[in-house]
């Protein structure tokens, strides 16, 4: 098991299971000794069964830092959050920037209620998702990108456009020197399905992170984790990162995100 993760989910998402301190104790018996949470962004327009209603912030923000003083001496504990970039959203977004420890980039939909990467993008789609990574990155908004080939969920396979979006993805990485992740979460804990280009996970994809490698960008290992109980467990973790086998990632184990982000928010706009 990972000393360090950064995506660890609540119950308020609508979509993961277990009180905050079973997470928190649950990643204690496994060894972890660093341990951000960072629950799907609430706004002001709910979408239930995905992120967290709006009137449940205040509470996801007292109870994990009264956990994080309640076990101070057994593990470290960050609030965070995953949030998407939404220009329209940018009052509320800023302040999660102030307020909270880091924020990793999930980028979900393309705007507040409009396409999800769940369903089939267009070329045009995937383009505008990686465009609204890169706004987010340039206005240092985010500390990393979690699932950044997240949207190969409902695309159909490898083909060109995906193939600019990886060279993209890294070239953002280097130029705001952002880390990308592997993500051990839905992408492989439902298996191998058939797409275009083959049997392979929804994601991670291997092309990204060939791209990756080859522009030695800085990655994280993200368990992206919805339920207490997959701490005791490395399968999903061992699954993501098959897919990068062969390749020289540069993987920033035990990386202090919480330092970093305190450098990018001096930077923020």
């Amino acid at each position: 098991m990972l000393k360090t993760n950064w995506h660890t989910h609540t119950n308020r998402c609508g979509h993961a299971v277990g009180t905050d301190e079973e997470y928190v104790i649950a990643a204690i018996q496994a060894g972890v000794k660093t341990l951000g949470f960072s629950d799907h962004a609430a706004y002001h327009t709910p979408r239930p069964r995905s992120r967290m209603d709006f009137e449940l912030k205040d509470d996801y923000f007292s109870s994990i830092r009264s956990l994080k003083e309640k076990y101070r001496d057994q593990i470290t504990l960050y609030l965070g959050m995953e949030c998407e970039y939404f220009e329209s959203e940018w009052e509320t977004l800023s302040r999660y920037r102030k307020d909270l420890d880091y924020i990793i980039l999930g980028q979900h939909d393309l705007w507040l209620d409009g396409p999800d990467v769940y369903h089939p993008f267009t070329s045009d789609q995937v383009f505008e998702y990686v465009n609204l990574i890169e706004k987010a990155c340039n206005r240092n908004f985010c500390d990393y990108v979690a699932h950044p080939d997240v949207f190969m969920w409902g695309y159909p396979g490898v083909d060109d456009t995906v193939r600019q979006a990886a060279s993209r993805l890294a070239d953002i990485s280097v130029k705001y020197n952002i880390p990308m992740e592997l993500n051990c979460g839905s992408g492989v804990k439902y298996g191998m399905r058939e797409f275009q280009d083959g049997m392979r996970y929804a994601y991670p994809v291997r092309i990204f992170f060939e791209e990756f490698a080859k522009k030695n960008c800085p990655v994280i290992v993200g368990l992206d984790i919805h339920d207490p109980k997959l701490f005791t467990t490395d399968e999903y973790v061992d699954r993501a990162l098959s897919v990068c086998e062969g390749l020289d990632i540069n993987f920033l184990w035990d990386f202090d995100l919480v330092s970093a982000a305190k450098e990018r928010k001096q930077q923020f706009r």
